[in-house]
């Protein structure tokens, strides 16, 4: 069965296929230090195929329904409110540009080339589900099927932020869910971030020791 992207303005519920990056799901960690810990990766979808096109477009209908409910923004422009907060990889959007997310010499990230993302997180364990939607008990075959680099269903849906008190306006993407879909060819290092890299100085002899086609071109896309 093939996969269609999807989102149901009643529930909220938005359903994208993503690749995994940053799969941090099975423990609460920090995207900065002493940020909020929370379950987390990164989702991505490569926006120059048909299928990539048709998520975005999905998710750019979602964000719009959201925008004008109650609970988000109602009157604002949806492309200058983006504007507004989807500055760099740090930004308050739920829709990133993989071709913007670089390092620090200016080279995009590995894997991010021609991709949008999604930075999905979560205050609660995320449900995980194998293809056929059934529960996986077994820990080694779920830490097998949900890694860096394979696919997954992702279940998720927005949250607004307005409180200045919690860095003002912001909308995110909270994952409810993830079902495994395939697996492909693992991202080196697990998909360790350069920006968890510490800097320890130079070596010194007494410390050491002894062990070892774009969607930007889509009328509807923000």
């Amino acid at each position: 069965m093939s996969f269609k992207p999807s989102f149901d303005p009643k529930t909220g519920r938005i359903k994208t296929l993503v690749r995994l990056s940053f799969f941090k799901g099975f423990e609460k960690t920090a995207s900065f230090e002493n940020g909020a810990l929370k379950y987390r990766t990164n989702g991505l979808i490569y926006k120059n195929t048909d299928e990539g096109k048709a998520q975005v477009k999905v998710i750019n209908e979602a964000i719009k329904h959201f925008m004008a409910s109650p609970a988000g923004w109602p009157g604002k422009d949806p492309a200058k409110f983006k504007e507004a907060l989807s500055d760099g990889p740090k930004g308050r959007w739920p829709l990133f540009d993989g071709d913007k997310y670089v390092n620090d010499d200016g080279d995009v990230r590995d894997g991010y080339a021609d991709t949008r993302y999604l930075k999905l997180t979560n205050d609660k364990k995320i449900k995980y589900r194998d293809r056929r939607g059934q529960e996986i008990d077994d820990r080694e075959v779920l830490e097998e099927l949900f890694q860096s680099g394979h696919w997954a269903i992702a279940y998720w849906h927005l949250f607004g932020i307005k409180d200045q008190k919690k860095g003002g306006n912001g909308m995110f993407a909270t994952c409810d869910a993830l079902q495994f879909w395939k697996r492909d060819e693992v991202f080196a290092g697990g998909g360790i971030s350069d920006d968890e890299i510490e800097d320890y100085g130079d070596d010194e002899d007494d410390d050491l020791g002894g062990g070892s086609s774009s969607s930007d071109d889509d009328d509807d896309d923000l």
